[in-house]
């Protein structure tokens, strides 16, 4: 099995152009412009157009766990042209920085320290 998120979103390209952005490679979209595939890894992220969204309190929050110390991740970011405003947040399990989407969807990147919870 390979995991998967289904996304809905207002403007499928502006959301594609985002998540490749963040990192994500173009895996197949639809010709109609309704329907984007990307992947990462293992993980699948679906793209679907929906004409309304549910409140931005009541969709799925995506997280990812970074790979590299965030301020690193952070510049690299900003150079692929996602906006990054968020200051990088000290946890009980490490630190995060939160991202929005084109749709006002919250990204949460998790820099785990396994030494202060584990």
């Amino acid at each position: 099995m390979r995991p998967s998120v289904l996304l809905c979103t207002a403007d499928v390209a502006r959301a594609e152009a985002f998540y490749v952005g963040l990192g994500f490679k173009l895996r197949r979209h639809s010709r109609s412009g309704g329907w984007t595939e990307l992947e990462w890894s293992d993980l699948l992220l679906f793209l679907h157009h929906a004409q309304t969204l549910p409140p931005a309190n009541g969709r799925l929050q995506l997280g990812f766990e970074a790979q590299e110390p965030l301020e690193i991740l952070s510049a690299r970011l900003i150079e692929r042209g996602v906006a990054v405003s968020a200051e990088i947040v000290d946890e009980g399990f490490g630190r995060t920085l939160s991202l929005r989407d084109p749709d006002d969807n919250e990204l949460v990147i998790v820099e785990h320290e396994p030494e202060l919870y584990a």
